[in-house]
């Protein structure tokens, strides 16, 4: 089940459950209505995962966390911008934003897995939009944050943003996706990998 959550920021936080465990993905600003799903639905939070560290994908991340103390995952090189209010950006707003339990990170590497009921979530590190942004793939679904949107892809002109690093993140998510994989982005709608083959620009060559 993938539950989608749309805020202010058109930030998409993704709630995803096998029966009644589940995860919350990139925490954002309608910290209400996460809860509303959560205990509508009785579901049991295992876990925050978050693609990568801009503060619109992690609003909420005290709040949530207070709510149901469970690890907050972040791949390695991206733990510092959850106790930076430049490198999140969450100092050009009115709440500066820093993680408060650092106990409870736990750091991600690429091809790490998660267990999620019988299912496996695999992280897929694509460096680009940041250095440590990643794609959380399970079943059929990409979870792809702020690196591939449909018809475009996320900034490169952010701290620790890459061009380079973005075209190869690219190459890397064509590589490992099927075709019918159902992409999830951080801003926007859904879509498919077939689909951005043949009508995103950045993909267009890599078909």
């Amino acid at each position: 089940m993938v539950k989608a959550i749309v805020n202010y920021y058109t930030e998409n936080t993704y709630i995803i459950n096998e029966q009644a465990n589940a995860f919350i993905i990139d925490p954002g600003a309608h910290v209400e209505e996460i809860k509303a799903y959560i205990d509508e639905a009785n579901l049991e939070v295992k876990g925050i995962l978050l693609t990568h560290g801009h503060f619109d994908h992690l609003f909420s991340i005290n709040e949530v966390h207070d709510l149901y103390q469970c690890p907050v995952y972040i791949f390695a090189s991206e733990r510092d911008f959850l106790f930076d209010a430049n490198l999140n950006l969450s100092s050009t707003i009115t709440k500066p934003i820093t993680f408060k339990k650092k106990a409870m990170i736990q750091t991600l590497s690429d091809n790490d897995t998660l267990t999620l009921g019988r299912e496996t979530i695999r992280v897929i590190h694509t460096p680009g939009h940041t250095r440590g942004g990643v794609c959380y793939q399970y079943k059929r679904f990409l979870f792809s944050g702020d690196t591939l949107f449909k018809g475009t892809i996320g900034r490169t002109d952010l701290p620790t943003a890459s061009r380079v690093d973005m075209e190869r993140s690219l190459k890397r998510i064509v590589s490992v996706t099927k075709d019918n994989t159902v992409v999830y982005p951080g801003h926007g709608p859904f879509t498919t990998i077939l689909n951005e083959k043949y009508d995103n620009p950045y993909l267009a060559n890599l078909r």
